[in-house]
């Protein structure tokens, strides 16, 4: 198990999706990006709210780097937490906070420091995604594709390891994800880093993807990138 960045193993979602096998099976690489494509707001969300702990499947396993994340105790699992990126456009920003505090909340928390100085730390994404004159702002303040891509910087100051998107198809969010995109790119290119990025059309990520999935008749179908056909398998599949 310790291969896998994340398993599923005969899984029932709470709100299972009607058109989804139940229970189904689902392993992701310790440096394998995954696309799911094809699915809905609520079928994505459903899925990554359970691959992110924040909730428990109805039934079925699921474990994180070998660990079944059910038997932790709360602490731990909070802790766990420190290593996963969930971004979907139903989650906010906290409204009392600028944007710049809200991005600096969990790398204050768990690496100390302050505000200002993780904004050094982490310029060169603040830039990327076009955040610098809005940082002092608060969310209320700012266009939804400044706070979607304030969501994704507050995901990603953290480091995570495991990297879980729900992409939305509004144009404004599309415009952003332009923005998002390269920075990802690079970030995932780092060794161990794993994702899986779902949403109903994917193509401009699929040069990110080694594995594609797509849910048709009620099955998940598996495509695998041709374009990845020159590079070595190790590179991206946990064989040893």
């Amino acid at each position: 198990m310790l291969r896998y960045s994340l398993i599923f193993h005969q899984v029932t979602l709470p709100a299972h999706p009607p058109g989804w096998p139940a229970p189904f099976d689902l392993k992701l690489g310790l440096k394998e990006v995954l696309l799911i494509e094809g699915v809905s707001l609520a079928e994505s969300e459903a899925l990554l709210e359970v691959a992110a702990t924040l909730r428990q499947p109805l039934s079925g396993q699921v474990w994180h780097w070998g660990i079944q994340t059910a038997s932790l105790p709360r602490s731990e699992v909070y802790d766990l937490r420190r290593q996963i990126a969930f971004i979907s456009p139903g989650q906010v920003l906290l409204h009392r906070l600028t944007l710049l505090d809200n991005i600096a909340l969990g790398p204050c928390y768990h690496q100390g420091g302050s505000a200002p100085a993780v904004r050094r730390r982490h310029a060169a994404l603040l830039d990327c995604l076009g955040l610098g004159p809005y940082l002092l702002k608060y969310p209320s303040q700012v266009p939804e594709a400044v706070y979607y891509r304030a969501l994704w910087a507050r995901e990603l100051a953290k480091a995570p390891e495991l990297t879980l998107a729900v992409l939305a198809d509004t144009p404004k969010i599309k415009e952003s994800q332009k923005l998002i995109l390269p920075w990802l790119e690079n970030y995932l290119g780092e060794a161990g880093r794993a994702a899986i990025i779902m949403g109903q059309a994917l193509k401009p990520w699929h040069h990110l993807a080694h594995r594609l999935l797509r849910l048709r008749a009620g099955r998940l179908h598996e495509e695998r990138f041709l374009e990845h056909k020159e590079e070595p398998l190790t590179a991206f599949l946990a064989l040893v």
